[in-house]
C-alpha cells in the first residue's frame, strides 16, 4: 500500500535578497509519513535554506521565495500567517539545529529553557510547577540524560549532552515531523552513533517522520530510508 506524503515540496525556488541568482532552483521532493528522508548536498548547496523555508523563517534570513509550494498535509507553508505558524511550529514541525548551542540561551539552564517553551502551548502554559517538572524529567529520560542536566548551563555540558538536550527541546510537543540539521556534526563516531540510536528510538515511540540534513553520503545511506540530492 502506498504511503501518505506528509510533506511535499514542489518546484521551489528561493533567492537571498543580496544575491543575483537563486540559491534553490525548482526543487521538488516529498517525505512519506513515517520515513527518514535525507536531504544531501555539499556545503553552500542550500540545505539550510530549505529548512528555513519549511519552518516559515525565510524573512528572518533575508530570503524570498521566487516560486513553488511547500505542502504540509495540504497546507501551503509558504502562505501561512504568523498566527497559523504558532499552531504549526514546534507542535507539528520541529527542528534540531546544526549547532546544539543555537537551541539554548547561554544564560539559562536547560530546565529554564524548556520551561520557557511551555508558554508556547495552550495546554502546557496552564500546567502547575509540578506538572512541568514531571514533563521535563520525562524528556530527560527519553533522551537518556540525568535529571541533573536540567540544572546545568549549556556550556557545562559535553557536545553529545547538548545535542540530546536539543532533541528533548524539539520533541516536547510531540511533532509529526522532526528536522535534523547536521545533527551529529562535530561529535565523535561513538557519540554520533549513540545520538542517532536515541533518535531512532524516539521515532518509533512517537511515530515521527524525520527530515535528516547531511553532507555525509555514508551516514545518509546507513541512517535514512531514502536520499534526495540537492
Amino acid at each position: 500500500m502506498e504511503q501518505h506524503n506528509l510533506l511535499e515540496i514542489k518546484d521551489l525556488s528561493i533567492r537571498y535578497q543580496s544575491a543575483k541568482q537563486n540559491t534553490i532552483h525548482h526543487l521538488s521532493f516529498a517525505i512519506r509519513k513515517g520515513e527518514i528522508l535525507c536531504l544531501r548536498g555539499r556545503s553552500g548547496a542550500g540545505k539550510s535554506t530549505v529548512i528555513w523555508a519549511i519552518m516559515g523563517m525565510l524573512e528572518e534570513y533575508d530570503a524570498v521565495c521566487e516560486g513553488g509550494e511547500i505542502l504540509y498535509e495540504g497546507i501551503d507553508l509558504l502562505h501561512c500567517s504568523e498566527k497559523e505558524w504558532k499552531k504549526l511550529r514546534w507542535r507539528e514541525i520541529a527542528l534540531v539545529p546544526q549547532s546544539s548551542m543555537n537551541s539554548f540561551n547561554p544564560v539559562y539552564t536547560i530546565g529554564r529553557t524548556i520551561n520557557e517553551m511551555f508558554r508556547y502551548n495552550e495546554e502546557t502554559k496552564r500546567w502547575s510547577k509540578a506538572q512541568r517538572r514531571a514533563r521535563m524529567e520525562q524528556l530527560m529520560d527519553m533522551v537518556h540524560l540525568d535529571h541533573n542536566v536540567l540544572n546545568c548551563f549549556p556550556h557545562q555540558l559535553s557536545g553529545g549532552m547538548r545535542q540530546r538536550s536539543a532533541i528533548a527541546l524539539a520533541i516536547m510537543f510531540h511533532p509529526k515531523i522532526l528536522i535534523l540539521d547536521e545533527a551529529t556534526t562535530g561529535l565523535d563516531i561513538l557519540i554520533q552513533a549513540d545520538v542517532l540510536g536515541t533518535i531512532l528510538e524516539l521515532k518509533k515511540q512517537q511515530k515521527m517522520t524525520i527530515l535528516f540534513i547531511s553532507h555525509d553520503a555514508e551516514l545518509a545511506k546507513s541512517f535514512s530510508d531514502r536520499s534526495v540530492e540537492l
